[in-house]
């Protein structure tokens, strides 16, 4: 009998590769809208690029992920549950990207506090997720990451709220439909990553 191959009987599938590129790519995107306001010329036109090649790149992964994953004889989850969280992490990266062309579009100087903390949060829901996927056979130590990832999603939450509730005071009608369109685009992206995490609770409950 010729021997197994090693991804057969690991963690490490390339699926799950595949899926660890998406949250890095999530991680990027953050770095990359955080960096948009106050960019000029050049390099305005260098960060609008990098946004565009990370969707495509994100994409191509989504893709070679599916792939990966139709391929696969052995999977430390159902295939269904493992395109959910892909996918889901991929309309993220998706709904980010978009953020940063509007702030791009906009001609936005600097992001308002609210924003720039929203966009922490979200890098540190990237990390999270990456450490989940080296999880997804290791029940408690994935249930802890969720725990992380679901105070996250609060913290983002509240974070929201005060911006919001923050935007008709001292500003201008222009700057406050600006900041709006802002808020609205991150607001998608995190309700994105609340499903993801809503899925991923569903995963530990069915499989503890």
């Amino acid at each position: 009998m010729s021997p197994r191959l090693p991804w057969l009987t690991t963690r490490d599938t390339p699926a799950l590769r595949h899926m660890a590129d998406l949250t890095l790519a999530l991680g990027k995107a953050v770095q990359t809208v955080a960096q948009v306001p106050g960019a000029k010329g050049e390099e305005l036109d260098r960060m609008e690029r990098g946004l565009m090649e990370l969707d495509a790149s994100s994409s191509a992964s989504l893709m070679a992920f599916l792939t990966a994953l139709r391929s696969a004889y052995v999977t430390p989850l159902p295939r269904q549950d493992l395109y959910l969280l892909a996918g889901g992490v991929h309309t993220a990266i998706q709904r980010v990207v978009g953020a940063g062309l509007l702030i791009q579009r906009a001609g936005l100087d600097e992001l308002p506090p609210h924003a720039l903390d929203v966009l922490e949060t979200v890098g540190r829901h990237s990390d999270l997720l990456r450490r989940a996927t080296g999880e997804l056979r290791d029940l408690d130590a994935l249930e802890d990451t969720w725990m992380q990832l679901l105070r996250a999603s609060r913290r983002t939450d509240r974070i929201m709220v005060s911006w919001l509730a923050d935007l008709g005071r001292d500003l201008l009608q222009r700057d406050f439909h600006r900041q709006r369109e802002v808020a609205w685009a991150l607001q998608s992206a995190l309700e994105t990553l609340a499903r993801v995490n809503t899925d991923l609770g569903v995963v530990l409950v069915r499989e503890s």
